[in-house]
């Protein structure tokens, strides 16, 4: 008998494999637009298993959401995924990386509500100067690199890099100072999570939360 419950209440469901897994963070200001974004496509492609961690945005009608995950789990999910879809947030940005995901990012922007400033877009171009993430700004974008994920998985799998993840901290802190700001660094992903080994498996997994 079909669950009569839309996929945005099913919640995560049992710790499973789930292809693209999207995380805003835990900032008070809704990111609706990348929520709605992932959801549009989660509408098109509905054999891609997808869990939006959504904070205060709106719930999704098309994929699993929940408003927030213990981070040990969240980390759990990223070493799990294909694909890692984060906000502009430094310690979101270094689990991904650290669960050897490169990260597609999307900066929440203050003129849309989505922050009190700029320092995600100036963090996210950082990260997209450096090649440290797949960094988007319009919807467009980012669902051409979704079809990417789909068809070559592979060119979102990163080794997993401790230098590389101390820059991205060092440069958070740098940025923080000259904003006159603090932003939460999160302490590296548990030990134990860390990517699977052999080939990224494919995209055609069954939706979490049924």
């Amino acid at each position: 008998m079909p669950s009569s419950q839309s996929p945005s209440n099913r919640g995560a469901g049992p710790l499973s494999p789930t292809s693209v897994v999207v995380a805003v963070g835990t900032d008070h200001h809704p990111f609706d637009r990348l929520v709605r974004w992932i959801d549009s496509w989660s509408g098109a492609n509905p054999d891609v298993a997808i869990l939006v961690q959504r904070g205060t945005s709106a719930a999704t009608a098309h994929c699993a959401s929940v408003e927030l995950l213990p981070h040990h789990e969240l980390c759990e999910r990223f070493a799990k995924a294909i694909a890692v879809v984060s906000h502009g947030g430094p310690s979101t940005v270094m689990d991904a990386r650290m669960a050897g995901r490169l990260p597609i990012v999307v900066a929440r922007d203050p003129r849309n509500d989505e922050h009190v400033d700029d320092h995600q877009l100036l963090f996210a171009e950082h990260l997209r100067r450096h090649d440290l993430a797949r960094v988007v700004d319009s919807e467009a974008e980012f669902l051409a690199v979704l079809d990417e994920v789909v068809a070559e998985p592979d060119h979102f799998a990163v080794p997993v890099d401790n230098s590389t993840i101390t820059g991205v901290a060092e440069f958070a802190r740098v940025m923080d100072r000259l904003l006159g700001v603090e932003t939460p660094l999160v302490p590296m992903s548990p030990a134990g999570v860390t990517a699977p080994a052999g080939p990224v498996p494919s995209v055609g997994l069954e939706r979490t939360g049924g």
